[in-house]
């Protein structure tokens, strides 16, 4: 290949990736990755229409919930939800019954707090006969380790999201029903510091998520979004 050709082609090469960065809104000094990448097209692919994209500032993690609704334009701290793996440690490494998942994706706010009584009582009631449900015996749910959390979602702790896993494995997504109320929700975007939001009712759609009560509110959490002008200049 002629050094002209490959000047030529590395240009094309560059200028592909400014439009992707421009098309991905990134920040200055961050590039479009596989994740970023997998989250964006499978919400495409299932033509969520309510879906919001917001990248948040570095210093957004460090925030009361109250800013962070504020940042993302939320009305409630209650619409601001995280993504946790769970492992059942008891469960058949397998995955073959699906009323036994080895691994479920729960879907919380962060003003509440997992309750994994309650995620049991979701699993066993998948079996409509009571006398077939699982023994709470059964259940042991434990936030998956790092190597599976990588492994089955692909995604980085905070940037988790059910769309664009990568193992490609059905895993079961349940979602806290105190959200549901309140008709929209952000979580994470496959980035870090990129949040994805949409309708409740979009998102239960496209992942046929199971709405179960399996939270409690987290002491000293409100849902108010402090009206007190904060400072959200780096938050655009």
């Amino acid at each position: 290949m002629s050094s002209e050709l490959t000047v030529k082609l590395q240009a094309i090469e560059n200028r592909l990736d400014v439009l992707e960065r421009k098309r991905y809104q990134c920040p200055k000094g961050t590039d479009v990755d596989d994740s970023m990448r997998r989250a964006r097209e499978d919400t495409e692919k299932r033509g969520i229409y309510s879906a919001k994209w917001k990248w948040v500032p570095e210093s957004y993690y460090s925030w009361p919930l109250s800013k962070r609704a504020k940042c993302l334009g939320a009305s409630s701290v209650g619409m601001l939800c995280k993504s946790l793996l769970m492992e059942n440690k008891p469960a058949p490494s397998d995955g073959k019954d699906p009323t036994n998942p080895k691994f479920v994706l729960v879907v919380i706010q962060y003003a509440a707090t997992l309750d994994t009584r309650k995620l049991a009582n979701a699993i066993r009631s998948l079996r409509p006969v009571v006398k077939d449900r699982l023994d709470y015996s059964q259940f042991d749910f434990r936030v998956a380790s790092p190597e599976d959390n990588d492994r089955l979602t692909g995604y980085k702790f905070n940037s988790v999201t059910p769309f664009g896993m990568a193992s490609g494995q059905t895993i079961p997504v349940i979602l806290t029903e105190d959200v549901v109320p309140l008709s929209f929700l952000w979580m994470g975007g496959g980035h870090v510091h990129l949040k994805l939001g949409m309708a409740v009712c979009d998102f239960s759609k496209a992942t046929k998520a199971i709405v179960a009560d399996i939270s409690q509110p987290r002491s000293g959490a409100s849902d108010e979004v402090d009206d007190d002008p904060h400072d959200l200049a780096d938050c655009k």
